[in-house]
């Protein structure tokens, strides 16, 4: 009498794989291009549509001492993106690192349209040939603050051209400690006419932010929070194409504060050229692991924000 030998399994672990902007597992590598999308923070624009989807916001000061939002998509896709705005020649900065990201806008004037034309992303523009049936109006508002866009419609115009971003951000593994940090409730921000402030919610484990005194919701009427906030201080000059438009210069280095986990990590900033992507390193030198999960990035004057404790 033969026995039959126990079945030995051939399944094998699926292959982890982590977001480039967010450090979340992946069951495959995301090798689509990243999006950047130019999104209006007029008051008139609010609420807005995606800003919940996208991995990484940055907000930087405009004219008129208001805000824009520039969003990366890459990970998550978003049915409704906007209000999509035009482009600022800050702008190149952070798509020059990314390489050849897919950068979704409004238009722009002639001086920035022109120089666009230099930088490595592929650029959809609203009235271009690129950008048919890439957008339309929202009827939900009032014109220039109603054009939306979709990532499935972002994707479809572009992706053929565009490349792999690098990783971008550095996240704590499992377990791993951060540098030496302090206790903090939040962070408020004073860009002039708009004043945004986080608050550290521990039940939700991300950054409740507000504006202008306000609780800020997307669309949908969600709260906006993300895991990750970063103040990185950067001086601004006067952009080449319209005296009234401030331009971070975001080479170089400067102070910065590391919001994650409900403490605050005092450290730097440091990108040697543009085509770097910026480390955020603490105060003995150590690059600051984040929270796997969503970072929204303030690019703010010296001397403007505040850390609440």
């Amino acid at each position: 009498m033969t026995s039959a030998e126990p079945a030995t399994s051939t399944t094998t672990a699926a292959p982890q794989f982590a977001a480039p902007f967010t450090g979340l597992p992946t069951p495959v590598e995301i090798v689509r291009p990243a999006a950047v999308v130019k999104i209006d923070n007029h008051p008139r624009a609010l609420p807005q549509w995606g800003l919940n989807q996208a991995d990484v916001v940055y907000e930087e000061l405009v004219e008129a001492r208001l805000t824009r939002f520039a969003a990366i998509f890459h990970s998550t896709d978003a049915d409704v993106v906007g209000p999509v705005r035009s482009a600022r020649t800050g702008d190149f900065a952070l798509l020059s690192n990314l390489n050849r990201p897919i950068f979704v806008n409004s238009g722009a004037n002639a001086y920035t349209a022109r120089a666009l034309r230099s930088v490595d992303a592929v650029s959809i523009i609203d009235g271009a040939a690129i950008a048919k049936d890439v957008f339309e109006r929202s009827p939900e508002k009032n014109a220039p603050h109603n054009l939306i866009t979709d990532t499935a419609r972002i994707y479809g115009a572009g992706t053929a051209e565009g490349r792999t971003p690098p990783r971008y951000l550095r996240f704590r593994d499992e377990g791993e400690a951060l540098p030496r940090s302090t206790a903090a409730s939040g962070v408020d921000i004073d860009f002039g006419q708009i004043e945004a402030s986080y608050r550290w919610d521990g039940a939700a484990g991300g950054w409740a932010r507000a504006q202008n005194g306000r609780d800020h919701t997307d669309f949908d009427g969600v709260r906006v929070a993300p895991e990750n906030v970063i103040v990185q201080f950067v001086r601004y000059r006067q952009s080449p194409a319209n005296a009234a438009t401030p331009e971070p210069v975001l080479t170089g280095g400067g102070e910065a504060w590391i919001f994650t986990d409900g403490v605050v990590v005092r450290g730097t900033w440091e990108r040697l050229s543009e085509l770097d992507v910026t480390v955020f390193r603490s105060d003995n030198a150590l690059i600051v692991p984040l929270t796997p999960g969503r970072t929204w990035i303030a690019l703010a004057r010296a001397g403007t924000a505040e850390i609440v404790p």
